[in-house]
């Protein structure tokens, strides 16, 4: 999987140390769940994000007009140290739940996104010229809505293509398709 034009519509995370590992330890024990079981349940946290009411129908959406859901990753210096206790069940509706698959291992996260195999990206988005595509700040421009601690969003070109006077880029780095059920909850 080769990414070689931003795709219309895509799911984007900044990622980095997480729980005590340095992101290249979980970029390799990340790529050895896909090696023993076909997936990869990539934790994250906060508010933003949620599996059933944003990633879910943003990811369904998107598959249905292109066939592909596209998770692109931006590496920054991150400082995440949340408690390293792994998670025993997920569920894709918060009512059904399963026990991790064997191979599987999440730490410090309350969802995981459901992915494919993990490669190296090479390509620039230009936040400016997208939008957020679901929830509350639906319509916001990518570039206004991921300051600070902001870190994930559904995102979509923007309705209003016009050409954007802030032209500030940020590198993808790594690059995945999210998998049905594209995300679920942890405990």
């Amino acid at each position: 999987m080769t990414i070689t034009a931003v795709p219309d519509a895509f799911v984007f995370m900044k990622v980095g140390k997480h729980a005590g590992e340095d992101f290249d330890t979980i970029l390799q024990r990340k790529n050895l769940e896909f090696e023993r079981t076909g997936r990869i349940f990539w934790g994250y946290g906060g508010r933003t994000c949620h599996p059933t009411r944003h990633v879910q129908p943003f990811a369904r959406v998107t598959a249905e007009a292109s066939g592909n859901v596209f998770f692109l990753m931006e590496l920054i210096d991150s400082h995440a140290d949340p408690d390293i206790v792994p998670a025993t069940e997920y569920s894709a509706d918060g009512v059904h739940w399963m026990p991790i698959p064997d191979g599987i291992r999440v730490t410090g996260s309350r969802y995981a996104l459901v992915l494919d195999e993990i490669k190296p990206g090479d390509l620039e988005i230009c936040p400016a010229e997208l939008e957020v595509a679901v929830g509350p700040s639906r319509g916001r421009p990518a570039s206004d809505y991921l300051r600070g601690r902001v870190d994930k969003a559904c995102l979509k070109m923007a309705q209003a293509r016009k050409s954007p006077s802030n032209r500030e880029t940020r590198r993808v780095d790594f690059c995945s398709h999210l998998l049905d059920p594209y995300a679920v909850l942890l405990r």
